[in-house]
């Protein structure tokens, strides 16, 4: 019976998902170096024109098949971060990992830059009307486009929300409780754990005031300031953040109404058919299959020399087939059960009941995937919150962490061993992908809901949270604490200045006479 109940309502709540009054007009624009970002935002849109919308999508990233009421503009990527990616991998310090980061957001602004000033982009966005716009985490010098446009503004984040996206919309961000993803930390957090937290939020500050520095540039170059709103002003109108995140995998933390989970929003119920070679290599594999891929931004073929003879030589000795997600065009000394690509349907291989195993660098997106389909990780982390995700991961029991200084023949075969040989790790990626998928609605049925909740409410302006237009001393009640402590010293020092002018009137100095004869009798003596 309870089972009938549970179903009766899910056909309820997807029914009423799939009812629309009316059809939108959508801009969604996403220029990210890393392609797994864009897939996030790409597939939200891609489902809103499912259910009826028009949608425009931006990307430098074209889709292999069309769809109905979906549009794309491709505007390619002029300045690539391949040169940057390849040189992290030779240099693994925290310097070079943070000095990679901001490449990889300069590229983003460039990228983003290019994308508005496109002639079809200018074209649209000149002639057309639109009734919401989406946007990415990084180059909010876009947001300008809604007072251009008259529309409200979505946020759509990859990944766990961090510093950048908290202050934008007002969303506490505890330092003692909520790790920073930039010190590779869980939660809970012991002493020294606390302390190093402190340095990763110092960290994210600086990130965060670099980004905002560098987005104002192109937001009053695109968005004069006699005709626009000040930059401060348009980058705090954000009517919704959507964050790839549920609190089963990374833990709860608090959010304003203004910030939803939509952790796995890019995965699919039900898989898309995979291409026939790809299909049939995963059919034939008597000993299952293993998915090689270290995301959109690092390209395996930049891997060290070294390095790279200990993983082909742990992957040929192998009894099962691998997936390896290639940059170019051949692989020295390729395993025979090896299977090389450039680009790979990551969600639905995953899906796929002959998988074993993914090796990962622990981006939040392929991770989600994992845990959705119950597939257990061998993590490579590199940088950015790759640690903190592989670590959660790790400590949770379906993960083995390789650092890439450390990794050898030995460690990396000993660690795909691990899970090959272990069935706690996939027993327990099993148990957690029922806990992951255990909610009221899916990822994608809640995005929608709120997506068109923010359109039908014209922004939901009754959602802003007050704490946006709080500067930091005003937040922390530092101002009031500072002005009640001025109060209380000034009543301390008023009330020790009355008690000795009391002191003084009730008990006067001796005089002269009383001193006198105190010291004749001394000499009486």
């Amino acid at each position: 019976m309870y089972q009938q109940l549970r179903l009766i309502f899910a056909i309820l709540v997807i029914s009423v998902c799939h009812t629309n009054t009316e059809a939108y007009r959508i801009l969604s624009i996403n220029s990210s170096p890393s392609r797994s970002h864009v897939i996030v935002q790409e597939a939200l849109a891609k489902e809103l024109a499912r259910r009826g919308h028009h949608v425009t999508m931006v990307s430098p990233y074209p889709s292999a098949s069309s769809l109905e009421n979906y549009r794309e503009i491709t505007v390619p990527i002029v300045k690539p971060c391949a040169g940057a990616m390849a040189s992290m991998m030779k240099d693994q310090s925290g310097w070079a990992m943070f000095m990679t980061m901001l490449s990889i957001s300069d590229v983003f602004m460039d990228a983003m830059n290019n994308s508005i000033n496109h002639p079809e982009v200018r074209r649209v966005i000149r002639k057309e009307k639109f009734d919401l716009i989406i946007t990415p985490v990084i180059a909010d010098f876009v947001l300008g486009l809604t007072q251009l446009l008259d529309a409200p503004a979505i946020t759509v984040c990859p990944n766990s929300i961090f510093g950048y996206l908290n202050g934008v919309v007002g969303n506490p961000n505890p330092i003692a409780t909520i790790p920073s993803p930039m010190v590779g930390l869980t939660s809970p957090m012991k002493f020294f754990d606390r302390v190093t937290n402190i340095f990763g939020w110092l960290l994210e500050t600086f990130f965060a005031k670099y980004l905002k520095y560098t987005s104002e540039k192109f937001y009053y170059s695109n968005f004069p300031a006699d005709q626009f709103h000040p930059y401060d002003d348009a980058r705090k109108n954000i009517s919704l953040l959507l964050v790839n995140q549920h609190f089963s995998k990374a833990g709860p933390r608090p959010y304003v109404p203004a910030v939803v989970e939509v952790g796995g929003l890019q995965t699919k119920s039900k898989p898309d058919p995979l291409p026939k070679d790809l299909q049939d290599w995963m059919d034939g594999a008597e000993h299952g299959v293993i998915l090689f891929s270290l995301g959109s931004n690092i390209q395996s073929s930049s891997i060290p020399g070294e390095k790279l003879d200990a993983v082909i030589n742990t992957l040929k000795k192998l009894k099962q087939r691998v997936i390896w997600k290639w940059d170019s065009p051949d692989l020295p000394n390729k395993p025979s059960n090896v299977l090389l690509r450039p680009w790979l349907p990551q969600d639905d291989i995953l899906a796929h009941k002959n998988i074993r195993l993914f090796v990962t660098h622990g981006g939040l997106g392929g991770v989600a995937e994992a845990q959705f389909h119950g597939v257990p990780l061998v993590g490579i982390p590199f940088f950015g919150d790759q640690p903190g995700n592989l670590l959660n991961v790790q400590r949770a029991g379906w993960a083995v962490v390789v650092e890439f200084t450390e990794l050898t023949e030995q460690t990396f075969t000993a660690a795909i061993k691990e899970l090959l040989e272990n069935s706690s790790y996939t027993d327990t990626a099993r148990k957690l992908s029922k806990l992951y998928r255990d909610r009221p609605m899916t990822a994608m049925d809640t995005a929608v809901y709120w997506t068109e909740y923010v359109i039908r409410n014209k922004g939901a302006h009754h959602m802003r949270y007050s704490g946006v237009d709080l500067n930091f001393f005003q937040l922390h009640l530092l101002d009031v604490w500072a002005v009640l402590g001025s109060v209380v010293f000034l009543f301390v020092v008023i009330i020790i200045r009355v008690c000795k002018f009391c002191c003084r009137s009730c008990c006067p100095t001796n005089t002269g006479l009383s001193s006198g004869k105190k010291n004749r009798k001394v000499k009486s003596h």
